[in-house]
């Protein structure tokens, strides 16, 4: 019998969970924690930044899928830079890529510059999933509709409510987090065809729960140690 049986943690909570640690000072010995727990608990896709890619498949033995952010966290490096991360990400074995674009080019409706850029990515990126990052609280109904046309398009299978980074590093109110309007927002305006994910704010089961509700398929939890185990035993942490 694996050592790693999953422990009993609702349906609801696990289907579509993300597992996810980003930090700039994570180590090894924390990708593998993060490993760890997602096999022990059942969480299906873990999410790593691109240098820890390798390291995350290694300790995942194939029981989850490795996500990885492209150009995290503010989607300015040139489609060029976006595209070798992309194509190291997915030779070290992610199946899933979560892509920043050019925030600028979707504020100022550059949509030649849009498309072009998520064409391009997807190109380069056939055989994965794509997860394109949007930022709901900076962006109005128009410019998202047209940035989950052209995701549709392009063949990205998810959009997402926002990184989970600071817009503006000196003030905290700036950073992106999931609520239940802002889901329901990205629900209602990618329509058919694409799934939502949603980001940031989700700290116990009963969150995760109101985030699928509100029409999120996918939610991502920034990884604590002991968070899951927490969860199990019905308190918060």
């Amino acid at each position: 019998m694996s050592a790693f049986q999953p422990l009993r943690l609702a349906d609801s909570v696990i289907a579509g969970l993300e597992y996810a640690d980003l930090r700039k000072d994570t180590t090894y010995g924390d990708i593998e924690s993060l490993c760890l727990e997602a096999r022990a608990y059942g969480v299906k896709t873990v999410v790593v930044a691109s240098a820890l890619v390798a390291r995350a498949v290694a300790a995942i033995e194939g029981e989850a899928r490795v996500a990885c952010p492209i150009a995290y966290p503010f989607g300015t490096q040139a489609v060029e830079v976006k595209v070798r991360e992309a194509q190291a990400a997915i030779a070290a074995g992610a199946q899933e890529l979560d892509i920043a674009p050019h925030f600028g080019s979707l504020r100022a409706r550059r949509w030649e510059d849009v498309v072009e850029e998520l064409e391009t990515i997807a190109r380069a990126a056939r055989g994965v999933t794509l997860k394109l990052v949007l930022e709901t609280g900076y962006l109005e109904d128009d410019v998202l509709e047209r940035s989950c046309m052209a995701a549709r398009d392009a063949g990205y299978s998810f959009v997402t409510n926002t990184i989970g980074f600071r817009i503006v590093s000196t003030q905290p109110e700036t950073m992106g987090a999931a609520s239940v309007e802002a889901v329901r927002r990205l629900a209602r305006v990618a329509g058919q065809g694409l799934g939502v994910r949603a980001v940031g704010g989700a700290r116990t089961p009963e969150d995760v729960a109101a985030l699928r509700a509100a029409g999120a398929s996918r939610v991502a939890v920034f990884a604590e140690r002991g968070l899951l185990a927490t969860w199990v035993k019905g308190g918060h942490a």
